[in-house]
């Protein structure tokens, strides 16, 4: 049976073949790679990446891993039992660490310059080691994807009080952009509430215990620092 080895970019909600390069796991991309033997789909999010096209490309990754996608005459991706997302914005360069074992597979095939290769047929370039495609430790990837997984289930719940003034500065949001996505991460003692709207990203709020700290994006401050100025006249004055 074959085991395919194949990566895709999304865009704009449409999924395209790409070739095999790590190239393309660059800030502004989201980019799919399935790997059968592993039976893996990572969902590789740069930092850039706004919050309408990560879940969308997260909803297109749910789906292959469930349905399939057909490159060429194959569907590729059904038989594979874990979606594992790699979040740029979370982890820095510090993802290529790890997931050591998947950016040498990359490396491996990346001269062959296909978007697909089946493992059980064919063979990389022979100036590179084919061990190094075999030896896939997957012990440490499962205990890098569990230890993230731990960081967050041990995040702790915004306090009550906390809750109600940022729910306070995001009708605030609605009045100046009507139309916003909300989106939320947690990661131990932090949770970053994400906003993005048809304008592009709006900017974000930083939860640390009782200290909140508003980052506009640069296009918006003017807009954010309205809002603060409201927020002040209620007396909400604990924002950093």
């Amino acid at each position: 049976m074959a085991k395919i080895f194949a990566m895709l970019e999304i865009d704009a909600g449409e999924t395209r073949p790409i070739p095999i390069s790590l190239s393309y796991l660059s800030p502004n991309r989201t980019i799919l790679i399935i790997d059968e033997e592993t039976e893996n789909i990572y969902l590789f999010i740069g930092r850039d990446v706004g919050l309408v096209a990560r879940k969308t490309a997260e909803r297109i990754a749910q789906s292959i891993k469930t349905y399939g996608i057909k490159i060429g005459n194959m569907i590729v991706g059904r038989n594979c039992r874990n979606t594992i997302i790699i979040d740029q914005g979370e982890l820095g360069e510090s993802f290529k660490e790890i997931y050591q074992n998947l950016i040498n597979k990359i490396e491996l095939w990346e001269p062959v310059n296909k978007s697909a290769v089946d493992l059980e047929k064919e063979k990389p370039e022979p100036a590179r080691k084919v061990e190094a495609v075999v030896e896939v430790e997957k012990p440490a990837i499962a205990e890098a994807v569990e230890k993230r997984k731990l960081e967050v289930e041990e995040a702790k719940p915004i306090e009550h009080h906390v809750s109600a003034k940022i729910g306070f500065v995001v009708l605030k949001l609605l009045d100046q952009f009507p139309e916003i996505f909300i989106g939320k991460t947690s990661r131990k003692d932090v949770t970053i509430i994400r906003f993005e709207g048809p304008q592009g990203n709006l900017g974000e709020i930083v939860v640390s215990g009782n200290q909140v700290e508003i980052k506009p994006s640069k296009e918006f401050e003017a807009e954010f620092k309205k809002i603060m100025r409201e927020v002040e006249k209620e007396h909400v004055n604990y924002f950093t």
